[in-house]
């Protein structure tokens, strides 16, 4: 004859049974899940940063101010003060051309760069997406007798590199290019025909 199991005992019961078996199924159900090729969910814990390899560090042109002084008429030295003013942004992009496994899915993606960013706002000391603004005053002079055309040049450094990520167990590369600062440099362009005075 079938003996029923009290109320209290069935549950006192089911408790031991749960906590012997429950992790088992949770790490089942957890390593279908890393299993799935279609998941594009990944623990962050899995995205890590290997090293960098930098490929180009320079200097770019942003743009250029001509200042001529015309002292050919003059007998005594030509001085003038000029004022320039220039913003620059600092700015972050990710190489997509070079291609990347299929494997990675956007999100990832996602993830990956904003690390790699994340580093080099670290390593730079830079916040990208801002302005930066330069107020310089330079004062030129022109010897009598002569036209010097003095050259404003303006300057940003252009950083180029590669991340290594992985990505689990594969490990995938962050080409990447940086454009931060700005300084000025002033050239002479050379001096026109002499009149003598």
């Amino acid at each position: 004859m079938l003996q029923l199991i009290p109320y209290g005992v069935a549950a006192v019961l089911g408790g031991l049974l749960g906590k012997k078996f429950g992790p088992v199924i949770l790490k089942d159900q957890m390593g279908d899940q890393a299993r799935d090729n279609h998941s594009d969910r990944v623990p962050t814990a899995m995205i890590e940063l290997v090293g960098e390899r930098l490929l180009q560090e320079e200097s770019l042109i942003l743009a250029t101010e001509d200042v001529p002084l015309d002292n050919r008429h003059g007998n005594k030295v030509l001085t003038s003060e000029h004022e320039f003013v220039r913003t620059a942004e600092i700015s972050f992009a990710v190489d997509r051309s070079h291609a990347r496994s299929n494997q990675v899915k956007s999100s990832v993606m996602r993830l990956v760069d904003a690390l790699v960013e994340k580093e080099l706002k670290k390593v730079l000391h830079i916040e990208f997406g801002t302005q930066i603004t330069r107020r310089v005053k330079i004062h030129f002079s022109t010897e009598p007798g002569q036209m010097v055309r003095y050259r404003l040049v303006w300057k940003q450094t252009s950083r180029r590199g590669i991340y290594y990520i992985n990505v689990g167990a594969e490990q995938h590369i962050v080409p990447y290019v940086v454009t931060f600062g700005l300084s000025h440099a002033v050239e002479s362009l050379g001096e026109g025909e002499h009149v003598p005075t």
